[in-house]
This record gives C-alpha cells, structure tokens and sequence, in this order.
C-alpha cells in the first residue's frame, strides 16, 4: 500500500508539475492546456442551462405519480451507530418518534450498534448506552453468538433487545466486534429483503435463530407482513418532522428505487462560526446543483446520503448479488488501492453506484422538501479528516462510474469531469495567473466566453438562496457562508488534496470519530445480569428466550 501511495503521489504531483511548467514556458500554446481547465467549467455550465430548461418543460408538462396506495407502505427504520453519545442517540430516535404524516404506515426500528466503543466525555459504550439508559421499556434481551456472518466472512456474536421506545417498537442489535457501517446495512437490508421471500425459504447470511428472532419481531410486535421501503439515518442527524412524509411521496414515481433528502447543518446548539456556515453553505451548493441536475434531468442522483434516504425493498436493491457480490465484497490484501479504498469509505454512494451501473432501468432522485439536520466539524483537523474520506470515496466511485457499461451517457461525463477536476486541481489554481496574462493577448469574445462560463454556475448558487432555505434566518446564514465559500473554498480544496493524499494508505475514519476505548471480548455480563429479570417479562408477553 505504501508503494501504491507514491506511486500515486509522484503520478499526481508530477503530472500537475508538468502541465504547470508547460503552461508557463509554451504561453503560446494556451490552448494546448485550456481544456484541463475548460472542460469541467463546460460541463457546470451545460448542467445549470439543461436544468433550468428541464424544469420549465416539467412545468408545461409535469411528470405524473403512481397513485398513492390503498394500503399504506410498510417502512423500516434503521439506524446504525458506533460511538454516539447519549444526547445525539436520543436526538436521532426523537425524530423518528416526531414524524409527522406516516401515522398509517406501519413501522419496525432497527438499531445497529458497530462494535462496543466509547467517544469522548462518555462513561460507557453506545452499546451500553443504548441498552441500559436509552432503551429501558424492554421486552427481552439475550447473546447470541455465530448471529450472522459478517461481510468478511468470520461469523458475529450480538446483543439482541427489543422493546417498545416512546410508543414505536425497536429491535437493537450490538454487534460484538467493530465491522463498520457497510456490514451493518448488509445484515439488516439484506433481512427485509429475505423477510418478504420468507415463504420460499431463502439463503441468508442470518443463523436461523436469529432470522427467527427478527421475523417474530416484525410480524408479532410491529404487524408487518411485507416491507416495502427502508428508511436509513445516522445516529447524528435528526429528521425534519415532515422528512420521512417527503421521502416516500418522491419515491411515488414510476421506476424510482430510492429518494434522498436534503441536509441542512444545525446552528441550534452550535454558534455562526465560520467553519459551520462554509459548510452549511457547501452542502446547499452540493445538493441544489449536482444532485438537483441528476434527480431531474437524467434521473440518476449517484448519492444518496444513508442520513437522509429511502431504498425500495426489491431485488435491485437488496439482492444477493447487489448486497453480497457488488456492495458487500470484502477487499483482499492483495487487492488494489481502488478496491480498498471503496470498500472503506462513502458506502452509500458505493452501494448506488453498484445499483445504477448493474441495473440500467433504475431511478433515483432528490426531495428537496425531506430535510435532516446534522453537525459538522468545527475544527480543521476534524474537517480534514471528514473530507479525506469524502473526497476519496467520491472521486473512487466517479471513476467506477466512468468505467462501467451501464452507465448513464452523461451520468458518464459528469463523474469524468469530478475525477479530471480533482486530480488537476493544483494545476487549475495555478493556471489563475497564466489566464489572467493569456486574456491580455487572446480576442476579447474568447475571454468573455470563458468567463462566461464561469459566472453562470456562480449566478446560479447565488439564486439557491431564493428557493433552498426555507427561512430568513436560513437565507442569511446561507448567504453569509457562500461569501466564505467563494474565498476559502479553492485554497480548502488543495489542503484536502494534500492531506488525502498524505493519508492515503489509512483507511481508518481519523479524527471524525475518535475513540477513547473499544472493548473486544465477547463475553456479556449485561446480558447474563439481565437472566432473571427478563424471565418474568418474557411469560407476561407470551415469550420463551434463552438468555446468555
């Protein structure tokens, strides 16, 4: 991995050093290396005018809904956790308790807790918070070793409680050894999948005790027969209380199979510093272009944020060969940079990519009005470390995107033009000079072009703050992070370069989620104190569980 490093390290230094000096000692030949440059503002430029003429012609002729069903849909809650605190936990399964809208629809929460870690300022695990702080109405609890088998094929011991949070039934799982995110969304998609082929008595990665467990929780304690959607969030992001309503009425659309929303940063308990509104100002910009353009216009948003979506349950999205073969592959030591790197970072974008590339009928989109609210990094190391594995995990899947079949033609530019912008970025912010001087000997209509077209994109986030924040006080928050955007945002985007870069060969999550202890036995003394408590809750309710 180290040599792969530098070899990536010299290709892309080296490069941008080479189109640098060349640009500087041909100035002659400035069109040699214009389109380095040209070619994305090109591609920004043809997204916002195919935009807007998009949405004015919905407007003449709307797109049409499926009608909305007799029966409501049946929906899945999953939230996946790993050192979340208590005040972010409650935060999160508060909102889901607060929707407003679905009070027809059945629902079913699933709890999964990534190892048994403890963050900082915490005095126990968020396992251990979870089950004896957070989720105290308990009908039972109980181990259960060899659970499933994990995505790198070594089986799991867990912690199995169910119970009643706030009037919605949950099911919590804590896994016994950290896996990451991936394998916890493999294990509970892939069930909801496998609950409603029940009948045909399926293969899964659950032991049959644990398929049983889950399938007695869903039809007994939530009355569900058939899932029809997943709903995913992060344990540090709260719903808008008419988010999830949104969610499933975008989804409503023929031949869509999974909708995400819009993520707004909090500013409740945090104060207007500068890094929480240049962030706040990025997210809007990255959700009311690129992804707005794809929902709209070629129907294929390539992200959808696991703290702000919904998946139809079917084949295309949680089959075996979607969940275990494409998105579930554990990558090899001997595997490849590319390989790893996907298998450790931006899962969600990961698992679409794999759904649109292999199944060229689906559809995502965007709904704007399904809002989640998240905090962000207020320091720059912890920033830094946040935007490594995102810009990483995005350029990785842009290029899976550029090299499947299956892609959507230009679905296919756009992540070629995302991969050429961020492996020449150091060549475009040096270029500012070299333009500035090539202006003064070039025709006029060639610099008013070029300019042109770098206004337009510009003009357009500046209207996002007409239509995109719903208040004052989000517009002014908005606009007062877009003033920063605009100045820092280039000279951020180099200092993410070099430290991804830096960092490449770790695939650890950094600082973002940082860890003061993480317990690897797999023993469970809760589980065991919890023996004869359980035992008479379990003959009230009719139950018979055999607990560690």
């Amino acid at each position: 991995m180290k040599v792969r490093k530098f070899a990536f390290q010299f290709t892309i230094f080296g490069s941008n050093g080479f189109l640098l000096f060349g640009s500087w000692w041909f100035k002659g030949y400035h069109y040699v290396f214009l389109p380095f440059i040209a070619f994305g503002v090109a591609v920004n430029f043809t997204v916002v005018i195919t935009l807007l003429l998009w949405r004015a012609f919905q407007v003449v002729r709307p797109e049409k809904k499926l009608p909305i069903p007799e029966t409501p849909e049946t929906l899945m809650l999953i939230i996946p956790c790993y050192n979340e605190n208590e005040e972010e936990l409650r935060k999160s399964l508060d909102s889901l308790v607060e929707q407003k809208g679905i009070e027809r629809n059945q629902q079913a929460v699933f709890i999964i807790c990534d190892g048994r870690a403890r963050g900082p300022g915490m005095t126990e695990t968020t396992g251990e918070c979870l089950l004896n702080t957070i989720l105290t109405e308990k009908t039972s609890r109980e181990q259960i070793n060899n659970a499933y088998m994990a995505w790198d094929k070594e089986p799991m011991d867990i912690i199995l409680q169910k119970g009643i949070y706030r009037g919605l039934p949950y099911m919590c799982i804590v896994k016994m050894t950290n896996k990451g995110k991936r394998d916890g969304l493999i294990l509970l998609r892939s069930f909801a999948y496998k609950f409603n082929l029940r009948n045909e008595k399926p293969e899964t990665i659950l032991s049959n005790r644990l398929f049983g467990e889950m399938t007695s929780f869903v039809l007994d304690d939530c009355g569900i027969n058939n899932f029809h959607s997943i709903v995913g969030m992060d344990a540090d992001t709260a719903f808008d209380p008419w988010c999830i309503y949104h969610l499933l009425s975008e989804l409503r659309y023929p031949n869509c199979f999974g909708v995400c929303g819009v993520v707004w940063v909090d500013f409740k308990d945090g104060p207007w510093n500068m890094w929480r509104l240049m962030q706040n100002a990025a997210y809007t910009i990255s959700q009311g272009l690129p992804r707005l353009h794809q929902s709209i216009v070629t129907h294929k948003v390539s992200c959808l944020p696991g703290c702000c979506q919904i998946l139809k349950v079917c084949e295309e999205n949680n089959g075996d060969h979607t969940l275990r073969t494409l998105f579930g592959y554990c990558p090899k030591p001997t595997d490849g940079m590319l390989k790893h790197l996907r298998g450790a970072y931006s899962e969600d974008r990961n698992h679409v990519c794999h759904v649109l590339t292999s199944q060229s009928h689906v559809q995502t989109r965007q709904a704007i009005r399904a809002v989640a609210w998240t905090d962000v990094p207020t320091s720059l190391s912890v920033f830094m470390s946040q935007r490594k594995r995102w810009s990483m995990g995005a350029t990785v899947n842009d290029l899976r995107l550029v090299a499947a079949r299956g892609t959507h033609w230009f679905e296919r530019i756009r992540a070629f033009s995302n991969v050429q912008t961020w492996f020449c970025n150091i060549f475009i912010m040096g270029s500012i000079a070299g333009l500035i001087h090539a202006a003064q000997t070039v025709p006029w209509y060639v610099t008013v072009g070029f300019l042109g077209g770098v206004i337009v994109p510009y003009i357009y986030m500046l209207t996002l703050v007409f239509w995109m924040p719903k208040d004052r006080k989000a517009k002014a928050q908005y606009l007062a992070g877009l003033v920063i955007y605009f100045f820092t945002g280039p000279f951020l985007t180099i200092f993410v370069l070099f430290y991804t870069t830096w960092y490449l060969d770790s695939f650890s999550w950094g600082k973002t989620r940082q860890v003061i202890s993480e317990e690897t036995d797999t023993s469970s003394d809760d589980a065991a104190s919890e023996k004869s408590t359980l035992n008479d809750q379990e003959a009230t309710v009719g139950m018979r569980r055999q607990v560690s």
